[in-house]
């Protein structure tokens, strides 16, 4: 009696792996890094903070794309001013061209999301004068 729920800890664990292996969990791949000059489809926000982001988001994109590079690359970079440091020594670029490219790309989603009513004049005019003046 004591062995019966080792035996069914067994089973379980072995019909576990089998199914696993039975869905082809043995042959996963990386979903590939989407292509940041592609368009990318809209998506349905429900607030002002989902609205920011998809506006961020186009706008590494449309940095991304200017540089040559992914917008995960990018993002990545933005953690430190080391690391952006090393993004634009790996493109051959400036530290300023960079920010121009930031300030640029960040600009244009701005404007699309202003032209698509995803953002207000008074969002807009933030992140508009965000783009311009803080420092990156």
């Amino acid at each position: 009696m004591r062995a019966a729920p080792i035996v069914a800890a067994t089973v379980v664990a072995v019909s576990l792996v089998g199914a696993y292996v039975a869905f082809g969990g043995t042959s996963y791949e990386p979903s590939p890094v989407t292509d940041p000059c592609a368009p990318r489809p809209a998506r349905v926000t429900s607030g002002t903070g989902e609205r920011i982001g998809v506006v961020l988001l186009a706008a590494a994109d449309e940095t991304a794309c200017a540089l040559g590079v992914s917008r995960e690359e990018l993002v990545l970079a933005l953690r430190s001013v080391d690391e952006i440091d090393a993004l634009a020594e790996q493109e051959n670029r400036s530290r300023d061209e960079l920010e121009d490219a930031l300030r640029a790309g960040l600009g244009r989603a701005v404007d699309e999301a202003e032209r698509e009513a995803l953002i207000g004049d008074t969002t807009a005019g933030a992140l508009g004068f965000a783009a311009e003046r803080l420092p990156l």
